[in-house]
Formats: C-alpha cells, sequence, structure tokens
C-alpha cells in the first residue's frame, strides 16, 4: 500500500501535466500572416487566448513576439530591447518623473496604430508600462494588471 501511495505521489503530477499541454491548433491564415509579417525567424512557441494567437520567436539572436487574431488580421509585433539601447532622452524622462522605479524590461512595438518603446518599470509592488514614440516623446502609463 505504501508503495501504491508514494507511487502516485511522483506519477500523478507528471500525467496531469502532460494533460495539460496539448498542442494549439494553428489555422492557415493565422500562419500566413505570420510569414509575411515575420520572415527568416524559427518560432520557439505558439499560445492562444480568446481570438487571438501569439508567436514568441527568435530572429538574428533577437527575441520578438507576434500577435494575431484567428482570422488572420496582424494586431502587433514587439522585439525585446536591450537597456542598454533605450534613448537618454526616454531614461531621462523616467529618472524624473518616476523616481525609485527600476527599468526591467523595455520593447520597440509595431502596432496598427503606430510605432513604440515600452518600458516596463517596477517600484515595490507597483508596475507600470510607459509608451513613447520613438523619437522618445512620452505618449501614456498604464498600471500592470495584477
Amino acid at each position: 500500500m505504501k508503495k501504491l501511495i508514494v507511487l502516485l505521489f511522483f506519477v500523478l503530477p507528471f500525467a496531469l501535466a502532460a494533460q495539460k499541454s496539448k498542442p494549439i491548433e494553428i489555422p492557415q491564415v493565422v500562419l500566413n500572416t505570420f510569414k509575411q509579417k515575420i520572415t527568416d525567424s524559427v518560432v520557439v512557441t505558439w499560445s492562444k487566448e480568446k481570438d487571438v494567437f501569439e508567436a514568441k520567436f527568435s530572429k538574428s539572436n533577437m527575441k520578438g513576439e507576434v500577435e494575431i487574431k484567428e482570422d488572420g488580421q496582424w494586431i502587433n509585433t514587439s522585439w525585446e530591447l536591450s537597456l542598454e539601447y533605450l534613448p537618454a532622452k526616454i531614461k531621462s524622462h523616467i529618472s524624473t518623473t518616476y523616481p525609485g522605479y527600476k527599468v526591467k524590461e523595455a520593447e520597440i512595438e509595431y502596432r496598427q496604430d503606430g510605432n513604440f518603446y515600452v518600458v516596463e518599470v517596477k517600484k515595490k509592488k507597483e508596475t507600470l508600462d510607459l509608451t513613447y514614440t520613438l523619437v522618445g516623446e512620452f505618449v501614456k502609463s498604464e498600471k500592470e494588471a495584477d
């Protein structure tokens, strides 16, 4: 009986995890949009939330994400940005307007309404996403949902 309990204790979590990782079926129209927007890349993972597919990929040692609706409509593409490449104008704005906040990550985001820097900053438990134009003009601040 002890052996059965020990066996279940070790095997059951792996069996449950295997059930959750069901592969996602990506519609051809989504794959076509991905191929049009992102060439010569390696897709790492696909995920889906509601009617939006997200592909995380790499290209030339850069990491990116693209969001595409299930009807094939492109939403946005974002690229991770090393903090050393964040423009000085943005760094200055953050240090003067958001004292005590630390920059956690930055990305360049290409969207239908324009192209932007999006910078995640954090102070204690508060996390903000700061959006800037590509010339470093502040656009908005949004509090991240917990």
